[in-house]
């Protein structure tokens, strides 16, 4: 049977679909973690090859576990990516066998796209030596996250069932959501461009970099707060307003997470130590700090995209619904 174009004529949910969409999206963030770790300690020429590993389709797991931190790093990197891809499969199957409709249907192939774009992306990376595609395949992990959660949301039984609450703010809610899932998706972008620095470039494009980070950062802090206290209203929507101030808090906590990523990496400002306390930091390259504070804030930027995308959902859904039903 083809496809259906009428989106509001889709199936009942479905369990398996859902499950197997929280199984990949969970599966998704340790890998997000892992290629964090793997830029953090500049290992990702580890490899020098592939789709293999010095040859070896199959590396022996004695040689992987007894070699260099870096290998080590990099070839479970590409193993548990290999596994993710499975489980990207499974969960778009799941999705074709169970769903007639064209948006569930362009959702399997998209999964199925996302994953395979990001691992030649990651294979061209390694075999051309270019940190420019680094910066994309950093980019796109976030982007394939957000997909992912995306597919949790809309294969819920709550999703699916209805009825919605009346949110009276809708319209203007799913736009500040958009706005603040865009600004977030900006902010990766920004750390990624950051992390992935090409060596002589001018220490001006690192400024300009940073500054365009902090002003990303708190322009979604604010557009955050006014979506979390001044759209949503508790007795509307109890499930979108505590979404949206986590999402604000989440921010708040990302912000003191940055804060401690330059620490970690960079030292005490000058201007902190001349006007506020005279404290200074020794920077360890490579150290248990710089490499976990550094890792946990990008993760954790990836970690409140997704949130914000699926409080901005979860507002179209309420919007669109009432609209929906009154249509036929």
């Amino acid at each position: 049977m083809a496809p259906s174009n009428d989106l509001s004529s889709d199936d009942r949910f479905a369990p398996w679909p859902h499950v197997q969409a929280w199984i990949l999206a969970c599966a998704v963030f340790p890998l997000l973690w892992i290629g964090g770790m793997v830029t953090t300690y500049e290992a990702g020429m580890s490899v020098e090859d592939w789709p293999t590993t010095y040859g070896h389709w199959f590396y022996p797991i004695q040689k992987w576990i007894s070699g260099h931190w870096d290998m080590f790093l990099e070839h479970g990197h590409r193993t548990y990516a290999q596994f993710v891809g499975l489980l990207a499969v499974l969960a778009a199957a799941a999705l074709g066998m169970k769903y007639r409709s064209r948006g569930k249907w362009l959702l399997a192939a998209a999964l199925l796209a996302g994953v395979a774009v990001q691992a030649t992306l990651g294979g061209f990376r390694v075999l051309w030596d270019e940190r420019l595609l680094a910066k994309i395949h950093g980019c796109v992990a976030a982007a394939y996250f957000g997909l992912c959660s995306a597919a949790v949301v809309v294969t819920s039984r709550r999703w699916h069932s209805g009825p919605f609450e009346h949110l009276s703010a809708a319209a203007n809610a799913r736009r500040w959501g958009l706005a603040v899932t865009a600004l977030l998706y900006l902010d990766v972008v920004l750390g990624t461009q950051l992390r992935h620095n090409v060596g002589g470039e001018s220490p001006a494009w690192f400024t300009l970099w940073l500054w365009l980070k902090i002003i990303s950062a708190t322009a979604a802090a604010c557009a955050t707060g006014f979506l979390a206290f001044g759209l949503l209203r508790p007795s509307e929507s109890p499930r979108l307003v505590r979404r949206g101030r986590w999402l604000f808090w989440g921010i708040i906590a990302q912000l003191v997470l940055g804060a401690a990523t330059w620490l970690v990496n960079y030292g005490v400002p000058a201007w902190f130590r001349e006007y506020l306390f005279p404290w200074s930091y020794a920077v360890t390259a490579e150290g248990f700090w710089q490499v976990q504070v550094t890792t946990a804030h990008v993760a954790f930027g990836s970690l409140l995209f997704v949130l914000s995308l699926s409080i901005t959902l979860w507002a179209h859904r309420m919007y669109a619904a009432p609209r929906q039903i009154a249509n036929g």
